[in-house]
């Protein structure tokens, strides 16, 4: 009998419990404080419902990021170096541009510039995420 006693020890404990929980009075639910306000950082891709039907709205990151001054976007477009534009050339509505070796046309992306416009003697370059535009001349940094 001996090696089963704390077989017998989990259900008495058990009832032991029950029986206390029986005759304790219940504690009071604690008090949450009121929230006025909510500080918290704003979510990054933040799908938002949409009516019905059309399914989810996708927000774009950079419209919850917070807004950055025009000294800081010109102090990190003056730390990249612009891409070099070897040649050019232009037959009719089809424009092509040599930028580092590479043929482009509008549109193309080269490292975080994107070619906006060609012309006969020139390319402008955009600064993804900055929205700064800078035209390059042929050979010209």
């Amino acid at each position: 009998m001996k090696p089963f006693l704390h077989f017998l020890l989990v259900p008495a404990l058990g009832l032991g419990g029950w029986l206390v929980a029986a005759y304790v009075p219940d504690a009071e639910p604690p008090v949450m404080p009121t929230i006025l306000s909510l500080d918290a950082p704003p979510a990054l891709g933040v799908a938002l419902p949409a009516p019905p039907g059309d399914g989810p709205v996708h927000v774009s990151i950079a419209a919850l990021l917070p807004p950055v001054s025009q000294a800081v976007l010109a102090q990190v477009a003056a730390e990249e170096p612009l891409p070099e534009v070897n040649a050019i050339l232009v037959i009719g509505g089809q424009r092509l541009a040599q930028i580092q070796g590479s043929p482009m046309v509008i549109g193309e992306q080269l490292g975080q510039f994107r070619v906006a416009d060609i012309e006969v003697d020139r390319v402008l370059f955009e600064q993804t995420g900055l929205g700064n535009q800078r035209w390059v001349t042929v050979n010209d940094r």
